[in-house]
Parts: structure tokens; sequence; C-alpha cells
């Protein structure tokens, strides 16, 4: 199994404008990491459709995912392997990121159209499946460099054990991390969540991460304050921690959906927290 080390990423494609903006972030941290990429696509009905309305056969596909992963590795110098697989998306994703230990996995957006407002995200549904960390793109990958990056901090399980890829994003990338914490109006709420930021902040700078601490305002969404706080440090991508037995399908949910399709269209790096090491910080 790949490690950091060795690491390798998952971009996965349905040949769209904005599965190739996640194939550019891939390629940004792949020089970083070392890593290779994986090119996936799963050829399902919605492939099916477009093979229809172009007059192709099934074997178009091998050759337009060869094309892309050659172009690739010519644009970005990464070694770039193409992989066609076909059933279910989220499945199939998951599937192969267990099999090649994968390390990230990169998803481009449409946003959240049609009948996705009623049935659920479809980027949401690929992250609670994902065993690895999902980040999902919405926007070429010109001038970023994921150097910035907004964390923060609350008391949903994980969040504090996101330091674990901070400490990897630097080591690799040399990533700066702009802590953010909630603000629960609440004494015996905030001494909690105060103890958290001590502990993480000891972890990075025992790592010799460089990072800033700052506090949310009282009140209101959280996700909000996430958001503008993100603005004003022209962040490169956010990382938060999912519960992946809250990704539900409940349309009264949004503060996941809220940073995801963020208008900025900033990267979101979404890290599920049953996934992660009991000790803070992992090995």
């Amino acid at each position: 199994m790949d490690t950091a080390d060795h690491p390798t990423f998952l971009v996965s494609t349905d040949f769209s404008e904005v599965s190739d903006h996640a194939l550019e972030h891939a390629a940004v941290l792949a020089k970083h990491f070392g890593a290779k990429i994986l090119l996936i696509h799963i050829i399902d009905k919605y492939t099916r459709r477009m093979l229809k309305k172009e007059k192709q056969k099934e074997d178009y596909v091998a050759e337009k995912l060869n094309y892309i992963a050659k172009k690739a590795h010519e644009d970005f110098q990464v070694e770039v392997t193409p992989i066609i697989k076909k059933g279910k998306v989220c499945q199939n994703i998951a599937t192969t990121a267990k099999e090649h230990g994968v390390l990230f996995h990169f998803l481009g957006t449409h946003g959240k159209k049609g009948l996705q407002h009623i049935t659920g995200s479809f980027a949401l549904k690929v992250v609670k499946k994902c065993p690895c960390p999902v980040i999902v793109i919405q926007r070429p990958a010109e001038n970023i460099a994921y150097k910035n990056i907004v964390y923060p901090l609350d008391l949903q399980p994980g969040s504090k054990q996101k330091v674990k890829w901070a400490r990897i994003l630097h080591q690799k990338a040399g990533s700066h991390f702009d802590i953010f914490v909630d603000n629960y109006g609440d004494k015996d709420t905030d001494r909690k969540l105060s103890a958290d930021r001590k502990q993480v902040v000891e972890i990075l700078e025992h790592a010799k991460v460089p990072n800033t601490v700052s506090c949310s305002s009282p009140g209101g969404s959280f996700a909000k304050h996430v958001l503008k706080f993100a603005r004003e440090k022209n962040a490169e991508a956010i990382m938060i921690t999912s519960d992946p037995d809250k990704l539900t399908c409940n349309p009264f949910n949004k503060e996941e959906e809220r940073v995801l399709y963020n208008k900025e269209k900033i990267p979101v790096m979404f890290i599920n927290s049953r996934n992660l090491s009991l000790v803070i910080g992992g090995p």
C-alpha cells in the first residue's frame, strides 16, 4: 500500500471541464508529493447517454481517457495512469481508493443541480463513501499552490485530528495554516475548545508547521464565518472534517454544502472522522 512518502492520488473524470480542473489540482500537489495519479472514469448510464449522443462505441471511452492521461503527463510532468470501471460511481471510487492506498481523491463538481436538491449532493455522497480525504474542486488550479490553508476548529468529531493532514501537507507542500476557532458563546464549551486549540497548536509547533490562530465572532452559522475568513485570507483551500454518519440527504443540513459549494470556489478538503487515528495528529 502506498504511503505519504510514496503516494498515489486519484482523480475521477466525467470528461467535463471541472474534471479537467480536478486533474490540474492533483498535478499541482503531485509535484510536491512526488505522487503518481490514477485517472478513473466509471462507465454508467451518463456515459452511455454521452456515447449514444456522439454516436460512439464503448472503445471511445478508453481512447478519450488515454488521451487526457497522456496530455496531462506532457503538460504537468507527472505520471498519470488511466483506469476504466463500470457500475456505481461512488462505490467504484471508494473501492479503487482502497485497493491502491490512495492518499487524496480529487473530485470536480458542477455544483448542486436539479434533483440533487432533493436526493442529496453527489459530491457529499462521494465524500461519505471514500476512505481517504476528498479534495473538491470548482475552478482551475491557476494561482493555487496549496500554501495558504484555512483550518476551522470546532467541537465536531475529528475536528482537531485534521492536524495529521496539516503536518503532511506542510511537510510536502510547505503549507501554512490559519486556524479559525468557533465561538459557541458558552463558557464551558469554549473552555473545552480552547483546550483543543492548545493541543492542535502544540502539535503543529512541535512539527514546525507555520500557523496563526483567529477566533470567530459568536452566533450565526460557523460555515458562514469560515467562508468570510477564508475570503479575507485569500485562502487556497479549506480543510474540514465531515462526520459520514451525518452526511445524509437531509435538505435542512446545509453547513457542509455551504462550504462545499462556496461562491469563491475555494477548494475544500473533506476528511471523514471515522477514518482518523485515535491518536491526535496521527503517526
